[in-house]
Order: structure tokens, then C-alpha cells, then sequence
């Protein structure tokens, strides 16, 4: 049992030709099993789920926890108790940790704001190419925040937030241009190039709890300064939406009494690309998918999960499953074909 604990996750897979890269183990389910169960808003099973993982230094489950203490769920707002978790994720290389992280020395979450402190940490978050602590990091340059006013490293940084695709950076830059000459504007787009990281190590975002909504009451969530001049970004509660399941009417409805667990094969940015992945797995497990071992009544749901900020993700899972053990049983027999996967609770 310990030995499970002890297995490292590996990144959510990309198609590259024809071919799948290696997904989470059994380390990361229930990691996973603790973000449905904070989808559903069972804080305490979530926490419940995440602090053997966070007792091993699994960065996911750190951050997570970060996440519940420092928002309030189902727990008490600790920010003494979020940095603390958040440290230890941020440490292990964590970006949305080091972001976090940063952003409770920003604001005074931990006393006195340091803004010293914040700007080291979300340097290291912009560095790995995470968008709002790039836009965080620029605005900070701009208004001479830890240090001395520089717009051209301040463009630099933004430009890179909006080559990420977060509109608020977009909208900053144009703010930015009317108090830059050309010149300045060029040296800031070479500069650009040199700041980020060549060998990125992206989160999985898959096993991460979001952003709280903002409320009258509840605590500030920003991720950018209120500069004069600078709108930070908005931020939404992760929500999941159904798109689409390959079957019957009839396969439906029956699944939907038996679904209780789910084998996930991966998770993916388009759906052209889950797309691609079903017709693959389809393709080389069809003798698995199709009466092997009694596994005739399972097939490939593409589940759509919009996770706000965090982007758009296409789970590609094979269902439905009423015991977990029946859905290791079949994920065991993907792996021993050479596919990793990972089993999870129904949302």
C-alpha cells in the first residue's frame, strides 16, 4: 500500500502523431479522487483525501491544501497554514504554489506586505510561463514596486502574459504604449525573449483545485496590483459541463446507474485532439473495449471541463464502472498494454 503512495505522477499526455504519452498512476488518483470531491463541494473528503499525499510531499496535494486554507473551505481562512503548504509545493517546483505564494506576500495576507518576497516568487511562477504572474511581475516593474520603476522590463513581462492569452495583458500593453517610445517597445519585445524558462515543466492542472468567486465578504483574490494604470484580471470557480457520450440512448441511462467510477485515459486542450485519442484508443485496445474479459459494456466518454482561468480541458475516460475495483481491473489491463491511466470518482 505504502509503495503506491510512493509513486510519482507523471504529466496529463499530449498526442504527438499517432502515439500516447505516459498519464498520472495510482499516486495521482487520489489526488484526483479530492478535486471531484471539491468540485462537488465536499471540502472535508477532499481535505481527507489530500493529506496523505501532502504527508509524502506531493506537490498537487500541497497546493491543494494551500488552496482550502487559504479560501476557507471547509476549514477556517488560515493564511499562516496556506503559506505554509504552499511553500512546500512551491519549493518542489510547483508554479501555481510559487504564485500563490507570492501573492499572499503582496497583499499582507502574512503581515506587512513584502513586495520583495512577492516579486521573487512569482518570478520564479512567470519565469515557467504562467500567465498571471507575468502580468503580476510587469505590473510590479511598472510601478516600481521591490525595487526601481522599469518599463521596459515591465512590457517585456506583460507582452509575454498576453502571448499567453490572458486579455487583461493584452489591454495593459496599449495602456503601456503611450508612455514608451518605439525604441523602448523594441528593446522590451528582445528583452521578452530571454525571460522565460526553455524548459518548462507546466503544472498538471487536472489535479488542481481553482480560484474561489469573489465576493462582498469573501477575501481579495487578485493576482495583479491595483496599479493606477493596470486592470487585474478576473478570476471564476472551475465548473464542469458534459458534451458528449458515445453510445446508445439506452447505454446512457444505463451507465448513469452504475457510474460511480471512471478509468481516465487523458486530458486534453482541443477537442479535435480527445477526438483523435478516442479513435486511437479505440483503435489499439479494441479487442480489450470490445468482450475482452466482460469489458464489452464499457466505452469512451469525452467529458468537458471548464476550469476558468486554468483553460479548457477534454477528459477522455472510459465508463461506467460501480466498483472501483472493476475500473482498476480494467486500467490494469491498459497498462499492461502499455497505456497508463488512472481511476477516478464521478463527478
Amino acid at each position: 500500500m505504502q509503495n503506491a503512495f510512493l509513486k510519482k505522477h507523471a504529466c496529463t499526455i499530449l498526442i504527438i502523431g499517432s502515439s500516447l504519452c505516459s498519464l498520472p498512476n495510482t499516486s495521482s488518483a487520489t489526488v484526483a479522487d479530492g478535486v471531484y470531491a471539491y468540485e462537488k463541494g465536499d471540502y472535508q473528503q477532499a481535505l481527507m483525501e489530500w493529506l496523505p499525499y501532502a504527508a509524502l510531499g506531493n506537490s498537487n496535494a500541497l497546493y491543494n491544501l494551500g488552496q482550502l486554507y487559504r479560501m476557507g473551505r471547509g476549514v477556517e481562512i488560515n493564511y499562516a497554514k496556506a503559506k505554509d503548504y504552499y511553500l512546500r509545493a512551491a519549493e518542489k517546483g510547483h508554479i501555481g504554489a510559487q504564485r500563490n505564494l507570492g501573492t499572499l506576500y503582496y497583499f499582507g495576507r502574512l503581515g506587512d506586505a513584502d513586495h520583495a518576497q512577492a516579486l521573487s516568487w512569482l518570478t520564479m511562477a512567470a519565469i515557467s510561463g504562467d500567465a498571471r504572474s507575468q502580468l503580476m511581475v510587469g505590473t510590479m516593474y511598472f510601478n516600481g514596486e521591490a525595487g526601481k520603476k522599469d518599463n521596459i522590463r515591465a512590457y517585456a513581462w506583460i507582452l509575454l502574459a498576453s502571448q499567453n492569452r490572458l486579455t487583461s495583458a493584452a489591454n495593459t500593453l496599449k495602456k503601456l504604449i503611450t508612455v514608451m517610445t518605439p525604441e523602448e517597445i523594441d528593446q522590451a519585445k528582445k528583452l521578452s525573449v530571454n525571460l522565460i524558462s526553455p524548459r518548462m515543466s507546466p503544472d498538471d492542472h487536472g489535479l488542481m483545485v481553482g480560484q474561489q468567486v469573489r465576493t462582498k465578504t469573501a477575501p481579495s483574490d487578485v493576482t495583479a496590483p491595483n496599479a493606477k494604470n493596470i486592470a487585474p484580471p478576473t478570476q471564476q470557480e472551475p465548473t464542469l459541463k458534459e458534451t458528449k457520450v458515445k453510445g446508445t440512448e439506452a447505454a446512457v441511462q444505463a451507465a448513469t446507474a452504475a457510474d460511480k467510477y471512471r478509468v481516465q485515459i487523458a486530458s486534453f486542450r482541443t477537442e479535435e485532439a480527445a477526438d483523435k485519442a478516442m479513435r486511437i484508443i479505440e483503435r489499439k485496445f479494441a479487442p480489450l473495449l470490445k468482450g475482452k474479459d466482460g469489458l464489452n459494456d464499457k466505452y469512451g466518454k469525452i467529458e468537458f471541463a471548464d476550469l476558468g482561468e486554468k483553460g479548457i480541458y477534454y477528459r477522455l475516460q472510459i465508463m461506467p464502472f460501480a466498483q472501483r475495483r472493476d475500473a482498476e481491473g480494467v486500467c490494469d489491463h491498459f497498462k499492461k498494454k502499455g497505456q497508463n491511466c488512472y481511476v477516478i470518482k464521478t463527478p
